[in-house]
């Protein structure tokens, strides 16, 4: 149910992208660091959209600016653990330790093009 919530705030993101000729994928380690960093029971989906757009928005965007994505690319959006302290970040209130988000970029196969939900079909 938790990982519904995510991908339903991550929707909107992706179709952006998507008009853009960018796919995202958001990885179920990726889900779960963006539902550990942001998901407050008391106020439900409203954290994690800030967090999404706070955070995944910021990066991607930034991302799109520097031309490190651009149309034909595939954004995997992952949650790592590393064991050294820069794969962390701290979060409020209780310092919980969550993991970090990574972006990782790759092409996607030239006979191949997205509809306008981003979800990869074949080209006819």
């Amino acid at each position: 149910q938790l990982e519904k919530i995510s991908n339903k705030a991550m929707k909107g993101v992706k179709k952006r992208l998507a008009g853009q000729g960018i796919r995202v994928v958001l990885e179920r380690c990726g889900t779960e660091a963006i539902l550990d960093a942001s998901f407050d029971r008391n106020y439900g989906a409203r954290p994690v959209e800030r967090y999404l757009e706070h955070t995944v928005v910021t990066k991607l965007s930034r991302m799109l600016i520097s031309g490190q994505i651009h149309s034909g690319c595939t954004v995997f959006i992952e949650g790592v653990e590393v064991d050294d302290d820069k794969s962390y970040e701290f979060v409020e209130p209780n310092k919980k330790r969550i993991k970090t988000l990574t972006y990782r970029v790759e092409r996607f196969p030239a006979d191949m093009t997205l509809n306008e939900e981003g979800d990869l079909i074949p080209i006819l």
